[in-house]
């Protein structure tokens, strides 16, 4: 037997148990009952553990950005404006289907605007412990979904106090200029080829007990 099983979101876990051989016997047993046709989760999905959410290179640090980073998956031409997605969230179309037909999940509960088709909570990557992005074959249970489902787990606190102090920093110091897009200077640039980009976003998190092993906290900003 396994001392670890791992268990993700949304996600089988099979176990393979070691078991001693007994007394030899036969038994012979005849069954008029149907055949069950699915035994077994066969869903086209991906999944996002907590370290790919909190060390990739996303530039905006939007956990949205995952999603199209998922096969099958990619972002409208055109997206909402601004008064009506504040933040910043993506339309998608997941394998040529319509973009209101994905869900979203938000550990369990519906996350999903149903007129506009974006996600209502947009989490930060400092609360996300794990995502799965599923794209085809997902389960009954997920009726509402014509598309894909969108599925992320938070943080919860632990008995022990834990966090995390962070700051992105972006600039464009070391980009290089593409000679295809930029072969002529660019007026009003810091070198005259390469566009000035910064990217500043910093932030914390914390967890601990209220009362050990039965309630707890967790925030970040």
């Amino acid at each position: 037997m396994q001392d670890n099983v791992v268990v993700s979101v949304d996600l089988a876990t099979r176990v393979d148990a070691s078991l001693r051989v007994g007394e030899a016997s036969e038994v012979v047993q005849v069954s008029g009952e149907a055949p069950v046709l699915k035994t077994d989760r066969s869903d086209v999905s991906i999944v996002f553990q907590d370290r790919v959410v909190s060390e990739l290179p996303i530039l905006n640090r939007r956990f949205t950005q995952f999603e199209i980073l998922t096969p099958g998956v990619q972002a409208m031409s055109f997206q909402t404006a601004a008064s009506e997605d504040p933040q910043g969230s993506y339309r998608k179309i997941v394998n040529g289907q319509h973009f209101a037909g994905t869900a979203h999940l938000l550990d369990g509960t519906d996350n999903h605007d149903a007129i506009l088709g974006l996600i209502v909570v947009n989490p930060t990557l400092e609360s996300v412990t794990e995502a799965k992005i599923t794209t085809s074959n997902y389960e009954a249970e997920f009726g509402q979904a014509a598309a894909g489902v969108v599925s992320a787990h938070t943080r919860s606190g632990t008995n022990q106090l834990h966090g995390s102090l962070f700051h992105f920093h972006r600039n464009s110091a070391q980009f290089a200029r593409n000679p295809f897009t930029q072969a002529t200077p660019i007026a009003g640039t810091q070198n005259k080829f390469i566009p000035t980009s910064i990217w500043n976003q910093y932030g914390f998190s914390v967890g601990g007990p209220i009362r050990r092993n039965r309630l707890f906290y967790f925030g970040d900003y």
